[in-house]
């Protein structure tokens, strides 16, 4: 038996704030590790990177910079709120066009474009 020192313990990084103001950024090798560790299912990171491209041009994220290894910086701030806000318009859009197609119209049910 080998006298090998103790692994050190992985774990996966997270998201981490920039110098004193509020943002939040990370890379996308960060937000698999984070999601891996969280979910305990695996990510391509490829697939993630699709995705949050997606969702910058959409203007829910930002991307603003790319390490010296070529990893992008997503600053994740207000992502949050512009997800739920997509996710929002998403569901009333398609509520309307539920109750529209089911002879009731939105006013009948309450529902407004504002």
């Amino acid at each position: 038996m080998s006298n090998k020192p103790p692994s050190p313990s992985i774990t996966s990084p997270s998201p981490t704030e920039c110098d004193g103001d509020d943002r939040v950024v990370a890379t996308t090798p960060e937000l698999v590790a984070s999601i891996e560790s969280s979910t305990g299912h695996q990510l391509e990171e490829a697939a993630l990177e699709e995705l949050l491209i997606v969702l910058d041009r959409a203007d829910c994220l930002e991307w603003v910079s790319v390490t010296r290894t070529g990893d992008y910086v997503w600053d994740l701030t207000d992502t949050p709120d512009q997800i739920a806000a997509v996710v929002a318009d998403v569901v009333v859009e398609q509520l309307c066009s539920w109750l529209s197609a089911s002879g009731r119209g939105t006013s009948e049910a309450g529902i407004t474009d504002e």
